[in-house]
């Protein structure tokens, strides 16, 4: 029976590693793709991988309008992405009776000449019905009023770093 049971502990053991990496694999799939869909300023595609309670407060239509004043913006002032580049998700958790991810990542930005280095990390919530993450910037978890608004009671266990801006000129 004792060896029953170390058998099912072992098996219990690696299926959970196993969903955790399978987790782990899609959530830098995701993020890439939401890192890549900024770079191309494609409006559709980072929709798609923004957490429903955002798009709920907001709307498709105004969140739409709203990134494309940020690239027109972006444009008047010469700021571009040259690249951004998901580097790892740090850490998978199950709370609040879902999955939970943090993936740090670097953008590289010219403005106007002028080279700045972010390193930031995104906050993801895993969508099971759709096999999906949807992201939020982790910063704004921290201290942005209307996000905390929108995520009201939002607690987690996986620690959320600070923004770092660096500049490279």
């Amino acid at each position: 029976m004792r060896n029953y049971l170390i058998i099912f502990l072992f098996i219990t053991g690696s299926i959970f590693s196993q969903n955790i990496d399978a987790l782990k694999k899609q959530a830098l799939k995701d993020a890439r793709a939401t890192s890549q869909a900024s770079i191309d300023r494609n409006l559709s595609n980072i929709l798609k991988y923004t957490h429903p309670k955002i798009i709920k407060k907001y709307g498709e239509e105004e969140l739409m309008s709203a990134m494309d004043e940020i690239f027109r913006t972006m444009d008047a002032q010469n700021i571009t992405i040259k690249n951004s580049v998901v580097e790892e998700v740090t850490d998978i958790k199950k709370e609040n009776k879902e999955y939970r991810c943090l993936v740090k990542n670097t953008v590289n930005m010219d403005f106007n000449g002028r080279t700045i280095i972010i390193k930031s990390s995104l906050f993801g919530f895993y969508d099971k019905k759709k096999k999906q993450w949807h992201f939020v910037e982790s910063n704004k978890l921290l201290d942005d009023p209307e996000t905390k608004d929108i995520f009201k009671d939002f607690k987690t266990d996986i620690e959320i770093p600070i923004d770092e801006q660096i500049a490279d000129n």
